[in-house]
């Protein structure tokens, strides 16, 4: 059987655990604790702001394991032309974004939507 699905791309940016865990400055946090500073700043972020968030593939496979690891992402475009999607401008972006952006955030960039 051969797939025949298209894929969806978007465009936005990575909730990146590694900045959450700097930012908040946690020491040995497990999963569950990331999760929860995760969801604070979700809610913290205008909801007008982005279309959805949304779970795509990584671009860095896991280093223990090679898979694809899945991520958050702020999706404020989405696309099945990856390249259109890459050079497309996003125009203004929402101040609670710009806000979270070195702190929590990497981007903007095009992600492989999951799924």
């Amino acid at each position: 059987m051969t797939d025949t699905a298209q894929k969806t791309f978007v465009k936005g940016f990575k909730i990146d655990q590694a900045k959450v865990v700097r930012s908040a400055k946690l020491k040995d946090p497990d999963l569950t604790t990331i999760e929860s500073y995760i969801t604070t700043i979700v809610h913290v972020l205008n909801r007008e702001g982005y279309k959805y968030i949304g779970c795509a593939y990584d671009h860095d496979p896991d280093p223990q394991d090679g898979e694809r690891r899945l991520v958050l992402i702020i999706v404020l475009d989405e696309s099945t032309d990856e390249e259109e999607l890459k050079n497309k401008a996003l125009g203004q972006i929402d101040d609670t974004i710009e806000w979270a952006k070195p702190h929590v955030l990497e981007g903007p960039d095009v992600w492989e939507l999951w799924g």
